[in-house]
């Protein structure tokens, strides 16, 4: 019964260490974004409380949301394992960062007024490469907060072996 509690813990554990990971890479993503919009400084309080307030949640529901295959990767992969790294997270953050580049560059989607045999054309943001950039940059702080949430606890519900009484 301590081995299932322990997987319970441990699975609840994963979930918020995921959560936290999303928010982290999104306030990330804000703070680039926002920063470079070129706001005046008196703007700046009501910018920062909305985005804190209501839009860094709703962005990080949609950060989870594609990010979610090759985080549940490295995470298993952690828990196999017992990944207790910091390194080794922030580096799988980067790779789902890229994971979800990857899933934009590769998808178009289909456009109402092209015509039959008409090549669609990716959105150019997704090439710019400071935008490549944040989101592997996003993705590797996420891992960060994900390893500081639940990753320094990887593999802690294994039963451990105990050694010979001599």
């Amino acid at each position: 019964m301590t081995v299932f509690l322990r997987l319970l813990g441990q699975l609840l554990l994963i979930l918020v260490g995921y959560a936290a990971a999303a928010l982290v890479a999104s306030a990330f993503l804000h703070l680039i974004f926002l920063t470079s919009a070129g706001f005046e400084a008196d703007e700046a309080p009501v910018l920062v409380m909305g985005s804190v307030v209501f839009s860094i949640p709703f962005v990080a529901l949609f950060t989870a949301y594609f990010a979610f295959l090759p985080a549940v990767i490295a995470i298993g992969i952690g828990e196999v394992l017992g990944a207790r790294d910091w390194l080794y997270y922030s580096i799988a953050g980067g790779i789902a960062g890229a994971c979800v580049i990857a899933l934009f560059w590769y998808y178009v989607p289909p456009s109402l007024d092209l015509e039959p045999g008409a090549i669609a054309h990716r959105d150019p943001l997704v090439e710019n490469p400071y935008v490549l950039s944040t989101v592997i940059g996003a993705g590797v702080l996420g891992g960060i907060a994900y390893w500081a949430v639940a990753g320094r606890l990887a593999g802690g519900w294994k039963a451990r072996a105990t050694l010979p009484a001599r």
